[in-house]
């Protein structure tokens, strides 16, 4: 879906396609393995990600709180914070994920050689250029997702508690469940102009600026709607991913005999 999803953003006869028509005619032309390039980047990416991410937002939070009296407010800090570290560590394993997508010549190779050869081409630069979208990207999408999830879950939690009933089993999966449903349709939303910043930068060799891209889009014919191409496809890929982090996310905490996401 991510493959899919950045084909779109990078590759003008595919922005107006939906998921499936372009989905089609990247298989009829490329086969499926296509559709599976750059999954070494992306999983040692993400999973440095989001261990950072969510340890870093869990430290943070109670002592923020000590800092900040406002919990919300304390809680967009600790997001950012973590976000921004995240954006650190998951830079340069999607720079070459995006590279591998918009250049088959690299992706031929294997995701290691392929780096490896880039690299050589072009030395180190090519793995740092985008950390500016990335931040654009990470930071807002950080702050909507874990945020949003602590929010709703309390909200949930407080109107039961409030009403004196005790949690059945099926509140305990439902309200999880919804809250990180639209938790990832709001950190979808928040994140995607730097998502398409982030795929434009890496797509090709060169030191373009995040404000010549923003320029450039700006200036093309779709305007700001330029920001917002594959969109559709990263709801469905956002939402998935999302959903089930912040499930496994909470589980996760209440297994380690840590309070439920919004019950304190």
């Amino acid at each position: 879906v991510d493959v899919v999803k950045t084909r779109k953003q990078i590759d003008p006869t595919l922005a107006t396609a939906t998921f499936g028509q372009a989905t089609r005619e990247i298989l009829q032309k490329e086969g499926w393995p296509s559709l599976f390039v750059g999954a070494g980047p992306t999983f040692w990416g993400y999973f440095l990600e989001g261990a950072i991410k969510f340890g870093i937002y869990e430290v943070l939070k109670p002592t923020i709180k000590t800092l900040i009296p406002i919990q919300s407010l304390a809680f967009v800090v600790s997001a950012a914070i973590s976000g921004l570290a995240a954006s650190l560590m998951v830079c340069p394993m999607e720079a070459l994920r995006i590279r591998l997508v918009a250049e088959p010549s690299y992706a031929k190779l294997g995701w290691v050689q392929g780096g490896c050869t880039m690299m050589k081409k072009e030395g180190v630069a090519p793995m740092a250029k985008s950390l500016l979208p990335m931040i654009y990207k990470q930071v807002p999408y950080t702050i909507t997702k874990n945020v949003s999830f602590d929010l709703f879950t309390k909200l949930a939690y407080g109107t039961i508690f409030l009403n004196a009933a005790s949690l059945s089993a099926t509140q305990k999966v439902a309200i999880p469940l919804a809250s990180a449903a639209m938790a990832s349709m709001l950190s979808c939303i928040s994140s995607q102009p730097g998502d398409m910043l982030l795929s434009v930068a890496n797509a090709n060799s060169g030191d373009r600026r995040t404000h010549d891209i923003c320029r450039d889009i700006m200036r093309s014919e779709r305007g700001f709607r330029g920001f917002f191409v594959g969109i559709k496809t990263r709801f469905l890929h956002v939402g998935i991913i999302v959903t089930l982090q912040l499930m496994i996310y909470d589980f996760v905490k209440r297994s380690c005999g840590i309070a439920a996401t919004g019950t304190v």
